[in-house]
Parts: structure tokens; sequence; C-alpha cells
């Protein structure tokens, strides 16, 4: 005798066996009870989830000679002769290869006919969604007053190509995907029946690659008692799967910015022979698990999970390293990765960018933290809300960026001064002409202000407009890799001295004042530029470096 696949071994042959689609057995059970089952049924849902197993229970439970009843008896003629399909008043269509009008046509005439053993002939058209536009049109009148001795059950993975006309001539049940625990269940009682000794770890890898399918569940653990695999590893060796170590050891590269760990990973995952498509989906879902596991509790979220309460235990602390958002962040960058990937002509290659970019993401800090370090600042600063409106107008404008490349800034000196001037004759040779009009300079606060004095006239005026100012600053910041204040300072030719001014006064002013200093310590901060615009009444854009 040829060997009968798990798939076909382990088909449903009563509606209790069914799993997972209790909300489609209890009703059909329910109406055979009350003998009010539909002439036409449509059953939709992914692939493997018992569609066409129902389908034949259901034909079973109308024909059974103790019936109709819910529960068919499997043991008298005519439900054994369903079981093994030789049934003649029970007929599987094939909705792909049957799909034109004439074999509709055919179908028809053959229905008037009254059934040649059972009580009902039953027509079970699999992938109807296949059937043309015209076959279906032929199908109406049918489905809406067919003889009373005819049911039609049609089965689809695409209910949305079934036509309007046709669903609302049938009662609709929806098939739903399994759970990966529901199905991993499933499978261990199998494993236990056939006495397979397959650990519960890799039972699971293989309900979560069924994807909820126990069709596909059933052939995976075929193929797996055929290679005699027992353990987990084994299991990923038969199927090219990547173990959920390998996705671990990645994504904590990827966290900790390992480039050459995350490239290494990558190469042996492409040596082995793993599809990097597949890997890819792989690693998608392990961070969607994380971020999962990182926003609920451990209870709440195993139950979500692909993994067992074990593994879960296991990936916490690697989840309590990082905030939310620097997950969701490297899951949303994977999610827009993945269409790339899937599309390029070298996946590995693209794999490998989308690798370097993750680890160049650093820690985010959430929205909520900062706000939180917004309060401290104010509480600490003993500053209240309308209090920060008093006094002249200062609008502080904090930035900050995380792990800056640091630059030691040059010494302002006129000696580096002079050499400043010669620079920016070359760059900028307008500005540079300016700046040698000046009569003299002066230099205060260590570097971060440089006071020039020039007389009075089209000079002055020229320093004093906007974009200069502008090229100045920029200028400055490049030549000292500072921030640094020019402030020009208009003399007459008697005046070759003068005060610092009301200008360097409010810069120090605002310096020292407890908000900046509590703003520098709470975001570990240091200030890089300042600027004060004396004719926007007093305003103050301060930019700060963390």
């Amino acid at each position: 005798m040829s060997y009968l696949v798990l798939a076909r071994k382990w088909r449903p042959q009563t509606f209790e066996e069914v799993i997972g689609q209790l909300h489609v057995t209890k009703t059909l059970q329910n109406a055979l009870r009350n003998n009010c089952v539909a002439h036409a049924l449509l059953f939709s849902g992914p692939r493997g989830t018992g569609k066409t197993s129902v389908a034949r229970i259901l034909a079973k439970a109308l024909n059974c000679e103790s019936g109709p009843a819910p529960h068919p008896c499997n043991k008298c003629g005519i439900c054994r002769e369903i079981t093994a399909g030789s049934s003649i008043d029970v007929q599987e269509i094939d909705g792909a290869s049957n799909r034109g009008i004439d074999e509709i046509r055919q179908l028809r005439e053959n229905i008037q006919f009254l059934p040649t053993r059972c009580s009902y002939r039953i027509y079970i058209i699999d992938e109807v969604h296949m059937l043309t536009k015209e076959a279906f049109n032929a199908l109406l009148k049918t489905l809406e007053e067919p003889p009373p001795h005819v049911y039609f059950i049609f089965a689809t993975t695409e209910s949305e190509k079934i036509p309007a006309t046709i669903n609302s001539r049938c009662q609709h049940y929806e098939f739903r995907r399994l759970c990966t625990a529901e199905l991993a269940d499933h499978l261990s009682s199998i494993v236990r029946a056939e006495d397979m000794g397959l650990q519960q770890d890799a039972i699971l890898l293989l309900a979560r690659e069924a994807e909820g399918s126990v069709r596909d569940g059933l052939s995976l653990l075929d193929q797996v008692a055929a290679y005699g695999a027992a353990s987990l590893k084994e299991v990923c060796e038969v199927l090219g799967i990547v173990e959920t170590q390998v996705l671990k050891e990645l994504a904590v590269a990827i966290l900790e910015s390992d480039i050459a760990r995350a490239l290494k990973l990558i190469d042996d995952v492409y040596s082995f022979g793993g599809n990097i498509q597949k890997f890819i989906a792989d690693l998608v879902f392990f961070f969607r698990n994380l971020v999962v596991l990182k926003n609920l509790k451990l209870d709440s979220a195993v139950p979500l999970l692909d993994f067992s309460r074990e593994d879960a235990k296991e990936f916490s602390p690697l989840v309590s390293k990082y905030s939310a958002h620097s997950l969701f962040q490297v899951l949303d960058a994977l999610i827009k990765g993945q269409e790339a990937i899937c599309r390029s002509t070298t996946p590995k290659l693209s794999l490998e960018m989308l690798a370097i970019r993750l680890c160049s993401i650093k820690e985010v800090v959430g929205i909520d933290d900062l706000l939180g370090k917004v309060d401290k600042l104010l509480s600490s600063a003993g500053i209240e809300e309308e209090n920060l409106s008093e006094g002249p107008a200062k609008e502080i404008n904090t930035s900050a960026t995380i792990n800056p490349a640091t630059v030691a800034p040059k010494k302002c000196s006129p000696e580096a001064w002079t050499d400043f001037v010669d620079s920016v004759k070359e760059q900028h040779p307008v500005l540079g002409s300016l700046l040698t009009c000046c009569k003299a300079i002066e230099i205060k606060n260590n570097g971060d202000l440089i006071q020039l004095k020039c007389r009075s006239g089209i000079q002055h005026d020229m320093l004093c407009e906007v974009d200069h100012q502008q090229s100045l600053r920029e200028l400055t910041k490049k030549f000292f890799k500072r921030a640094t204040d020019v402030v020009i300072e208009e003399i007459c030719d008697n005046d070759d001295a003068g005060a610092a001014g009301k200008t360097f006064s409010l810069r120090d002013e605002l310096i020292q004042s407890p908000l900046v200093k509590e703003a520098v310590k709470v975001f570990h901060a240091q200030i890089s530029d300042v600027r004060i615009f004396s004719n926007r009444g007093q305003k103050c854009d301060m930019k700060g470096v963390i």
C-alpha cells in the first residue's frame, strides 16, 4: 500500500475534529439539527484551514443513513464512499480546470436528475473564484431556485473575486487562520500519536512556518519525519530555516551598532543557502515580537508571540536594554527595506546595506522622556511658566544631537584673527576687504566674543548687513572650530575705544541665567552658539549640543 501523507491521514472526519473553526462547525451542526441548511454555501479563507474538509463532513451529515444529523456515523456505506471520494452523488469539481460556461451548462443539466444512492446531490466547487464571468452568470438562476435535492458548496481563497450576485445567493462562512499556539498544540498531539519524538521548540517552529495553515503544518511535519529530525537545529537544517538564535544575534548586532558582526551573520546565512527574502521577513517578525514584548507584560505578550514563554523570558533582558522608540524605529526601517530587498536583483547586497544603515541608528529618546526632562528643568530652576514672559523677550531654542564628533577649538588671538582675515579674503573677497577696514579688535570671554571697531561710513554699514553677518558667523565657526560672536561697533574718528556694549551684557546675562544653567545640566549640553538680535526686541536664539 502506498504511503498516506499526514495531511490526508489526519484529515478531520467529523465536525468535532475540525480545529479553530468552531464558529463554522457549530452553526452548521445547529442548521442540521433544525433542518435548515442553506442550499448554497460559500466557504472562504486561507489555504489549509479546512474548507473542503468541512464541505465533505457536511455532505456526509446530509446523506448519512442515520441522518441528516449533526454527527455523521462514518460507518455506513454512504459515509465511507464520501470519505473515499467515490460517491456518485457527491462531486468535487476543480474550479480552475472547469471554469468555462460549457462545464457549467453540463452541470445544470445533470442536477435535474435525482440522486442515485444518497438523499441529496452535492456539488463541491473548489477555487470557485476561477470561474469565468459567463460561467458565474450561468449559475445565477440555478442558485436562486435549485432543485430540492441539490446543495452547492463553494470554496475559495479569494472571496473578493466572487461576484456580488453569487455571494448574495449563498450563506457565507469565513474560515480563520489558526494562531501559532493552537496549531502547535494540534501538531504536538499528532507527533505523540505518530511517536516521532520531536522536541516542543521544533514543533513551535513548524507551527510558525505554517502561517496558520493546518495542511502546510502537516506537510512540513511529513518532511521533518522523513529526515528523522528531532531537535530544533535538525528541523532548521532540513527546512532551510534560520534559527531564532541567529535572528537574536543579528538583532543584538544591529542594536549595538556592531556592523562587522551583522555583516558576518548575513554572510553565514547566505553561505548556508538561506533565502534572503525569507530571512528578512523572519527578521521583521522577530523585531515585531520584540516590540510587542517591550510594550506588554510577559503574560499578555506570550499569546501574541511566535516563541515560547521560555524564549520570551530569554529575550526580556535584551528588550529591557533599549527604549520602545528605538525598537520601533528599527522595525519601521526593516519593513520599508523589506520591499526593496524583495525587488532587488542583488538581495544579499541590499540586506547588507540595510544592516549598515540600521547599525548607524542611534538610541532614540522618546518625547515623553524629553518632556519629563523639561519638567525637571523648570522645577529645578524654580521658574514658573508665567515668569518666562517677564523681562526682555528671550526665545531659547535648544536642539540636540547624540554622540557628536568633537573637534578641538582653535584659540582666538590677534595673530589667529589675522590668519582668519587672510582666509576670508580667499573665500569671500568683499567681506575680507571690509574686515581689513576695522581699526581695532578686542577678544573677550576666552574667545567667545570678538569686538570689531569700525569707523562710521559705508564699510560699517556693509559689515552690519544681514548677509555679511551670517557669512561672518559661519566663517568664524568653521575657522575657529567654535561658535564665536562677532560684534561690529561704530566709532567716530576721535573715539578709538568703547565699552563692550549692551550686546555683550545681554549675552553674558543669558548664559548665566538659572534656566540655561539647569538646561545644560539636565540635557548634558554645552552651548555652541548664541545669537542676539537687538532689532527684534532682544530675542535670543541659543543652540546646544549634547
